[in-house]
């Protein structure tokens, strides 16, 4: 898409369309759903943080200086993996790492050479 088109974004009662692939089409809608989770995220912490600083549960300065330990953020780091690697899960798509890959592509370019 060049900067002189425009995005449809007239969507009601079907299917958006942005781009002349469904496969493109399918990523878009994907991002702007990760977009709009990410507002309502956003706007939900936002709320929180108002409501304990008027409540006087916390102050805006311990909220900002609030740190977690080391055993929360690998715990986190962990959740983070688990939910990546769920979502790549779905998409039906195997990973392979890239020196399997590559394992694979010179095995069989030695069977391609030896006739093997």
């Amino acid at each position: 898409m060049n900067n002189d088109e425009t995005i449809n974004v007239d969507t009601r009662g079907k299917r958006p369309a942005f781009f002349e692939s469904a496969e493109g089409d399918a990523l878009m809608t994907a991002l702007l759903e990760t977009m709009s989770q990410l507002w309502a995220t956003r706007m939900q912490v936002r709320t929180l943080k108002e409501l304990l600083i008027q409540k006087g549960v916390l102050s805006a300065e311990e909220l900002e200086q609030f740190e977690l330990s080391d055993s929360d953020k690998q715990q986190d780091q962990q959740l983070m993996q688990e939910f990546f690697a769920d979502a790549f899960r779905t998409m039906g798509a195997p990973t392979q790492s890239i020196d399997s890959r590559q394992k694979e592509v010179d095995k069989f370019q030695g069977y391609q050479a030896t006739g093997e």
